[in-house]
This record gives C-alpha cells, structure tokens and sequence, in this order.
C-alpha cells in the first residue's frame, strides 16, 4: 500500500512537471497589453495603475516608457487629491475662503496658512479659480507668512503673485517691489546670521583649499555673491589658500557639491568635494592678509 502511495505521488509530480512545461510562457508584450489594458479598462484601480507604471518604467522589460508611465501615475495621484467633482467650484470656494476666514478670526494663522495652500492645490487638480482670486489669496498667505516671520514662504507668495501678473501682462507689478526686496532683505540678513562667519573648502587631490576671492567676491565681504561675476569682473581672480600657506590662482580641478537622502540622513554624493567651513576673525585677517599680498603682487607684475 505504501508503495502504491508513493508511486502516485511520483506520478502527480510528473504530471505537474509536464504541465508546467506545456504552458506557454507570458511574453513581455502580452503583459504589456495586459497590464496596460487592466490599468486603461479601471482608471480608479490604483493598483491596475500602479502595475502598469512600474512594468513600463522597468528598463529590462523591453517596453521601458517613462512618459507613458506617468500617465498611471498621474491617476494614482488625482485619484489620491482630486476634490469630489460632484460639489461644484464655488461651492468648493466658498467653502476654502469661510474657513481660511474663521481661522484667521480664531488668530490660528497655522491653519489659515493650510487653507491658503488648499487654494492652490485645488486649483492645481482642476478646480476653476482666477488668477486673481489666486493672487488676492497668496497676498493672504504672504501676511500671515510674515506675522510669522517666515520670509521664505512669504517669498513663494508674493512670487507666485508676481508671476501670475506678469503671466496675464497686468499692470501694477512695480507696486510689489517694495515689499519683494524687503522680503528679499530679510532672507539675505537670515543667510548672513547663518553663514556669515562661512567660507568655502575645497578638496583636491587630498589637500585643501580655502577659497579667498572669486569673480569680484574676496574674503573681506560675507558670504554673498560669489556664485555668479557682476559687470567689471571679467578680469578678477578666483584664489584659494591652500595648506601650505601659499595663494594659488591655477589649481585644476572641478568643483563639486550635491547631497541625497537615506534613513540615516542626508549623505554627501560621490565625488563631492566642497563644504562651508567656520572661520574666526583672527583667521579671516589672515586670510584677507594672504588675498591683498597677492592682488598688491599681481599689480606690480602688470606694471
């Protein structure tokens, strides 16, 4: 009897080995047009959009298509936002504008601040609002923004203002440059606070480089302005300090700087080589020191 048991089950593995050999593999184009097809039949299945968009963003699928991917990705995201389209849009409106209103009653400008951005948001999923709605709303945003001295935020919103007048060519747009360069004036004096005693290390070929002068920036200013040359630069030197002590016009070399995320933290990328280092006053003296020998040594050779 025993036998005879053993014997079926060799018997039963076979048959499933034969079968599994006589089904047809599914090709990649038959899953394509599956998936594809699951995803277009039911736009609200997030799942059917979420298979379709990771199959055509896998590269060796051999149906690799990104800008048809986002298309199911785009569902999964409407899907996830999308206001009910039943509530018509100035329902809608009204609703968003009465509770930025009692928030702002209550003096709770955090949640007043959260309808504001519903505002855009909405507008971004379809819900029809004027820009100038929109830029009355953002000038709400960015008073609140300041009551809270959020420069920042304050800043996106008085952009966004700036760019939807510029967008439907609406005169007036002088009138907020007032506020916009104070707004700017206080991110610059935040950036100053924050890096003003800063400056930039360079590392190439194991030793490092402080930079002491670059397209009309030097050591003796903040901070400021040395990413981009100014009218007149044309001819002003990038410098670095090196370790040695000795001011160098001609190190070779890229500069590199980027960041990524990971459950750690932020990491610095392959290859990045700049960081901003804190230097005390006796040390920027030196290094001003070092930046004018070389300009009164540079003058000299030019005679």
């Amino acid at each position: 009897m025993r036998k005879f048991i053993v014997l079926a089950a060799i018997i039963c593995i076979a048959a499933l080995n034969v079968n599994a050999q006589t089904e047809e593999p599914e090709s990649k184009a038959q899953k394509f047009f599956r998936l594809t097809k699951a995803a277009d039949d039911n736009p609200k299945d997030w799942k059917a959009q979420l298979d379709a968009g990771h199959f055509l963003l896998d590269k060796d699928s051999g149906m690799y298509n990104q800008s048809q991917s986002e298309k199911y990705f785009e569902r999964i995201y409407h899907q996830a936002t999308d206001y009910n389209k039943e509530v018509p849009d100035s329902v809608l409106r009204e609703a968003l504008t009465m509770l930025m209103t009692l928030a702002s009653d209550k003096k709770d400008l955090d949640k007043a601040l959260f309808y504001i951005d519903e505002y855009f948001h909405a507008y971004k999923v379809g819900v029809e609002i004027s820009d100038e709605y929109l830029c009355s709303v953002a000038f709400m945003g960015m008073l609140y923004s300041m009551i809270k001295e959020n420069m920042a935020k304050a800043l996106m919103y008085m952009t966004d203002i700036r760019d939807r007048v510029t967008k439907n060519k609406m005169s007036g747009i002088e009138h907020t440059d007032v506020t916009t360069s104070i707004l700017y004036e206080h991110i610059v004096n935040q950036y100053k606070e924050s890096f003003g005693d800063k400056l930039i290390e360079v590392t190439l070929d194991g030793k490092n480089y402080v930079m002491i002068a670059k397209d009309g920036w030097n050591v003796e200013r903040p901070l400021l302005g040395w990413m981009g040359k100014t009218d007149g630069d044309d001819d002003a030197p990038t410098l670095f300090l090196g370790e040695d002590g000795k001011t160098y016009d001609d190190i070779h070399g890229d500069m590199v700087y980027s960041f990524f995320f990971n459950k750690e933290g932020i990491k610095p990328q392959d290859g990045t080589n700049m960081r901003m280092i804190t230097v005390t006053p006796e040390r920027r003296q030196q290094l001003a020191e070092a930046y004018h020998k070389y300009m009164k040594k540079s003058k000299k050779s030019k005679k």
